[in-house]
């Protein structure tokens, strides 16, 4: 009969452990029996044997089954196992109710189940296959590689009795068969060999990198005491999730389950592939630029069988379900773990003969302590793989092209991507690791570690010698995986350092690339720079030949006289061309190009000028001239205003008479002011710096054109034309103040009144040249 190397490593190492185990426990019945033959030499009482100690290389001696033959493993024994008399009373002893499955049930229930969005992404390709379900067997029947391939698939079942001893299940059959179909071999019935005395109060199945098939045969044979949705549902999400017993739950399994999931980053192994529904690498296999990664998963799940312990009470408001149950840690128990891993780290000996488990919750956390530390096992290779990457070569030191190689990016931005990609890689496996490490303080606080909690394994030390053993094996437990969690702590910590490294890696590439591009752009100005010279060069010789070309053109043409004298067409080509020439050469420097604008700005505004004369001498006044002080050319009324001017416009000040038409002060039909307008007028001029006379249709329609309005118009407007030294005039008649404090605003009124002189204006003082000032006014000039 065949045997691979894989099956007969696995042999030899199970048979030195089982040596080593054996020796171990022959020493401690020397000792023990030693002790007694001295002590019935000196006349002690002899030390008290158990039935333990003397059976201890018998007392589990059971049908082990491998592939290929049948091998007689004996037990050993444990100082930790051992705490009474009675060993077995400190372990659950209800065993596990039968089950047996068959193939027809799982192609039944392929077919009829309703499955989820998850179950179909894992499961789908085996039920859309219709070959697959008219075989009279699903599994593959040939040994070696497969389609699907389930020849890298690996299982680890054991079946605990009453002692607590782990035995592992590996059904002989007639003839060998493939993988797949030894697996469903043995996880398709539980204490349904009525052959057997030894019944099982516990089942731990363990499945690594099962194909969809298999994932459907776990879904048939679980999910009476797994939620297998939810766990398929865990394993497609990319999170770490936890979830504990959930005693108000509906669903009676949330009541008895406890799940915890992993997933993180590992390199895909030789030979091994990524489920299809797992994110992996789109680039292929290993390289010395490149690390393949995959995303793994795994979940590792709980449950309680048998009656309720004791019914608990919700105690919040909007609780749908008011009580809930707890069950007893010390009933029959399943464990279920399924992983996928696409690589050759698992560990296989977390669960082994020389173990004991006194109830599901140790097995359970055992199965949870060897998931942390193969997890510490892949990211540490992830780490050390992404090192080697962003490593300096061997001969950085000695070798200016390796060095020049890291400081300056190529085309491809091949290091920039290599950084880039290193830097994220370790911040998402530190999320990772501190999801893993979350999730496992918020499901197992330190009540559930005491035994105070209400929901999780109740029971502190004080129950019973069976409870206070437990919690001492606990105690022990929770330290060995603080220890895993705080190799995690490490690997991140590690992970931070490489990327700080990494980071300045980067930022050294950055420098050197941008000073190589600085470098590149200044020699492609100085390129540009020389093509600039020889286009001006090409300019100034085609500006050369321009005018000369004018000429000749000018005097080649055939209906010109035809006249041997040159003289005329060397003057006008020295006329035409020395000016050309001569502007080209002004034009060509700075000093040159300032003159002509300058000359050019003075020769426009002359133009303008001249027009504005030319239309002044014709009576046209533009409507709204700008204002030479401010240069708005925005009329005034358009402007902000103090509150005084902006009421005298209005014609709101108090005592001052208005008209209803455009509230200005009240004119006399003969072109006098009225007398309460008169003794407001000195508060008025004193007090304002504007005052504004509107230019409208009513002006034209209340008066003539030789009423005072009018005349006051016209002394506006030649003000405004002639002198800018006392104020100007827009075009609707309003004195706006001069900038300089020198020069203040004249206000013009109509009939006998007055404009102040600037030394006056605003002082209203009397005696300083009042009567002669208001002579002059009234003779109508300045």
């Amino acid at each position: 009969m065949a045997l691979d190397a894989a099956t007969a490593k696995e042999m030899i190492e199970r048979l030195a452990e089982d040596r080593a185990n054996y020796l171990d426990t022959l020493s401690r019945a020397h000792d023990v029996l030693a002790k007694a033959l001295e002590a019935s030499a000196t006349g002690k009482p002899p030390p008290k044997l158990t039935s333990e100690a003397v059976n201890a290389a018998v007392r589990r001696n059971t049908n082990h089954t491998i592939d290929i033959e049948s091998l007689k493993k004996s037990s050993t024994f444990s100082p930790e196992d051992s705490d009474s008399d009675d060993n077995e009373s400190m372990f659950a002893q209800e065993p596990l109710p039968k089950e047996d499955y068959d193939e027809a049930g799982l192609k039944k229930h392929m077919r009829d189940y309703n499955w989820t969005a998850s179950g179909m992404k894992i499961v789908g390709s085996v039920l859309k296959n219709k070959q697959l379900h008219e075989r009279s067997t699903m599994f593959p029947v040939t040994l070696g590689p497969v389609d699907d391939r389930s020849h890298l698939s690996h299982y680890s079942i054991f079946d605990v009795g009453r002692d607590g001893a782990p035995l592992e299940i590996r059904r002989a059959d007639d003839k060998p068969v493939s993988r797949a179909q030894a697996i469903w071999n043995n996880i398709k019935a539980i204490n349904a060999d009525e052959s057997r005395s030894r019944e099982a109060v516990g089942r731990i199945t363990i499945v690594r990198e099962p194909s969809p098939l298999l994932f459907a045969a776990l879904h048939y044979t679980q999910n009476a005491h797994f939620d297998v949705d939810e766990l398929f549902s865990m394993l497609v999400d990319d999170k770490n999730a936890a979830s504990s017993h959930r005693p108000f739950s509906a669903d009676h399994r949330h009541q008895r389950t406890i799940v915890f999931t992993f997933d993180f980053f590992c390199v895909i192994g030789e030979e091994c592939q990524p489920e299809p529904w797992q994110q992996s690498d789109e680039e292929g296999g290993p390289s010395e630029t490149h690390v393949p990664l995959s995303r793994c998963s795994s979940v590792v799940a709980l449950s309680l069988s048998g009656p309720p312990a004791r019914a608990v009470t919700n105690k919040a408001r909007r609780a749908e379900q008011k009580t809930g149950y707890i069950y007893d840690p010390f009933s029959p128990w399943r464990v279920l773990s399924i992983q996928s891993y696409p690589d050759w780290k698992h560990s296989i000996d977390a669960h082994t003969s020389a173990r004991h488990y006194v109830n599901g919750p140790e097995a359970f956390l055992i199965t949870l302590r060897a998931e942390f530390k193969d997890a510490q096992k892949r990211l540490l290779e992830v780490y050390n793989r992404i090192s080697e990457l962003v490593r300096m070569p061997s001969n950085f030191l000695f070798s200016r092209a390796s060095r020049d190689k890291l400081l300056f990016e190529d085309e491809d931005f091949t290091y920039s991507r290599r950084y880039f990609w290193a830097n994220q890689s370790l911040g998402i496996m530190n999320e990772n690791i501190q999801q893993m490490i979350f999730s496992y303080r918020k499901i197992l606080p330190d009540n559930v570690w005491e035994g105070t909690s209400r929901i999780v394994w109740p029971g502190d030390e004080s129950v019973s010698s069976r409870y206070a053993n437990w919690r001492k094996r606990m105690r022990i437990l929770r330290a060995d995986i603080e220890n895993e969690l705080h190799g995690l702590e490490e690997i991140a910590v590690l992970n931070t350092e490489k990327m700080k490294e990494i980071k300045g890696l980067r930022d050294n590439l950055f420098n050197g690339t941008s000073v190589l591009e600085s470098r590149r752009s200044v020699d492609q100005a100085m390129i540009t720079v020389q093509q600039g010279h020889n286009i001006k060069l090409l300019t100034l010789v085609t500006i050369f030949f321009l005018p000369l070309t004018f000429v000749t053109s000018v005097f080649g043409m055939t209906n010109m006289p035809p006249d041997d004298d040159f003289h005329p067409f060397g003057i006008v080509t020295a006329v035409i061309c020395v000016p050309t020439y001569m502007l080209i050469g002004s034009l060509n420097t700075t000093s040159g190009v300032h003159f002509w604008r300058r000359k050019t700005n003075d020769f426009f505004s002359f133009i303008g000028r001249m027009i504005n004369n030319i239309f002044a001498f014709l009576g046209y006044m533009p409507n709204n001239p700008q204002d030479p002080h401010t240069g708005d050319p925005r009329p005034l009324h358009y402007r902000s205003q103090s509150a005084r001017d902006g009421l005298i416009a209005r014609g709101n000040i108090p005592g001052l008479p208005t008209s209803p038409v455009n509230r200005r002060p009240t004119l006399s039909p003969t072109g006098t002011k009225d007398a309460s307008s008169q003794n407001n007028l000195p508060r008025m001029l004193t007090t304002t710096s504007t005052v504004r006379f509107e230019d409208d249709k009513h002006d034209d329609n209340e008066h003539d054109d030789n009423g005072p309005r009018h005349l006051i118009r016209n002394l506006a407007r030649g003000a405004h034309r002639k002198t800018n030294s006392w104020g100007t005039l827009n075009g609707h008649g309003v004195a706006t103040q001069d900038h300089q404090q020198q020069h203040r605003q004249a206000t013009f009124l109509h009939g006998d009144t007055v404009m102040e002189s600037p030394t006056r204006m605003g002082r209203n003082e009397p005696g300083a040249g009042g009567e002669e000032e208001e002579g002059r006014g009234g003779e109508g000039g300045w």
